[in-house]
């Protein structure tokens, strides 16, 4: 297939390009130049016909660009609403200027949220709708939870107790969609953790021993590096994305400490 890429230089796109230019003719855009061996094109998503030449001959558009929860003190609303709405309609325009067949969004669990990220999101993804019912574009919108870049491993695994998934099931989930039969859906993109009903139960009076049942070791490295627990945990059920979408996390709680055990951060 031809692929555009777009918000090329962000934490996903790129992980993204690395892989899909393996079997696919990829090309990226973004607002700012970059060095790449794929074809590139400057575009500011927000100005309307800015990816018309982009998107010309391409099967399938990834689009990433977005702010994101962690700007909302640094950008206003105005910003968001200009990036992350009107930057997706001049998307979607050219996507069927250039008869573009499928578009995968970057959505994200921040959907269910209330701050004005989430409304971007939510707006966003009736604009998906719109262009699939009224244009015939497929459309697949994925729902990842945090995966915003760490400040050093330990982050990343504290993380991977609370709402964080792993980069690389993100970036997973992308190739997934590229490929995936249904020509609508959303998804929910996050980890899987092993708990059951009973562990729920058992967490509140028991947390850490239930998270060293479940992940063997868990006890010693959130005390040893006084991790911060989540206040509950969830039975996950990702029955529709592993059935639609062939979604399958393969990193959680328990690979982390198995990756510290690898590279000898723990004995």
């Amino acid at each position: 297939m031809k692929i555009l890429i777009t918000g090329a230089l962000g934490n996903l796109a790129s992980g993204v390009a690395e892989l899909l230019g393996q079997n696919h003719e990829v090309r990226l855009s973004d607002i700012i130049p970059i060095e790449t061996p794929y074809p590139f094109y400057q575009a500011d998503i927000r100005k309307m016909g800015s990816l018309d030449q982009a998107s010309e001959g391409v099967d399938l558009i990834v689009h990433t660009p977005a702010f994101h929860g962690i700007h909302l003190g640094n950008h206003s609303e105005q910003e968001f609403y200009d990036l992350n709405i009107t930057g997706t309609f001049q998307m979607f325009q050219s996507a069927v200027r250039n008869k573009v067949r499928r578009v995968v969004w970057a959505s994200s669990m921040s959907f269910y949220g209330t701050d004005f990220y989430a409304y971007t999101k939510k707006i966003g993804e009736q604009i998906c709708q719109y262009f699939h019912e009224r244009h015939g574009i497929e459309v697949i919108m994925l729902r990842p939870a945090d995966f915003t870049p760490f400040r050093d491993i330990l982050q990343y695994g504290e993380r991977l107790l609370h709402g964080g998934v792993d980069r690389r099931d993100v970036i997973q989930s992308v190739i997934l969609a590229t490929e995936c039969k249904r020509n609508f859906g959303a998804y929910h993109i996050v980890r899987q953790d092993p708990f059951t009903q009973e562990d729920v139960e058992a967490y509140s009076q028991s947390p850490v021993q239930v998270l060293d049942m479940k992940y063997p070791g868990a006890k010693k490295i959130i005390e040893m590096y006084n991790f911060k627990l989540p206040s509950e945990i969830h039975v996950s059920d990702l029955s529709k994305e592993q059935q639609e979408l062939e979604y399958k996390p393969k990193y959680n709680f328990g690979t982390f400490i198995q990756e510290l055990i690898k590279e000898g951060v723990v004995l």
